[in-house]
Parts: C-alpha cells; structure tokens; sequence
C-alpha cells in the first residue's frame, strides 16, 4: 500500500478536529496527550485493505471477514478517544502503568497507548 503522508496527515488532523468538536458539544476536554496520539497515529496502515479517506471516518472498519460474519475491526475514532481519555483521567496519565487490551483488533488502540509512553504496556 502506497500512503501519501500528507494526504494522510491531513485526513488524521481532520477528524481530530471533528473529535474535539463533538467532545466540545458534550461539555468535554480531550485530554492532550490523547490528542497528541491521535493526531500522529496512521488509522489506514491497521486497516490496509479500506480507501484513506474511508480510514478516518468516525465509524469502525471491518478489518477481518468470514463470509458475511464480522471478525476483527478497528474501533470508531471517537470511541478509541473516550476509551483512552477515560484511562488517563482514571489513572492521571497512563506513564508508568501496564495495560491490558484484550480484543481482536487491538492493534490500532495499541498504537495510541503507547503514544503515552513506552512503560504503557498493552497486549
């Protein structure tokens, strides 16, 4: 796969962008360094096979299919958001503290805990 970087770069701000509108309207705060991850995370090299564009939409891409059964996904940009903002509110940052992730499609959410630093460790 052949990724324009600015392309990309551009598409990723974009939605964060949408991100903190949204989070805006509900009276939240997305946390910095969840915005930071979010903002350097290339959404389209966990999804390979899905249009750039289609990549940083805020919906779930089906990364894994047994005919028309849905078997790994990328979760949704704005659940990825709330899911990493709860987790640094809840334990003031994420430095310094082990993660679990359990999940088929782990990778992607993998990716931007460890944006918070490299003792994040998530599986």
């Amino acid at each position: 796969m052949t990724v324009d970087t600015l392309e990309s770069a551009n598409l990723r701000d974009r939605m964060v962008d949408r991100l903190i509108a949204d989070q805006e309207g509900k009276g939240l705060t997305l946390p910095p360094s969840v915005e930071a991850a979010l903002r350097t995370v290339p959404r389209e090299l966990y999804a390979p096979d899905t249009p750039i564009a289609e990549a940083y939409e805020n919906t779930a891409i089906v990364t894994k299919r047994r005919g028309e059964e849905s078997l790994s996904s990328v979760s949704a940009p704005f659940l990825i958001a709330e899911m990493l903002s709860q987790a640094v509110d809840a334990l003031d940052g994420l430095k310094g503290r082990h993660v679990l992730e359990i999940g088929s499609g782990v990778r992607h959410e993998v990716a931007h805990s460890k944006w918070h630093g490299k003792e994040a460790v998530m599986s």
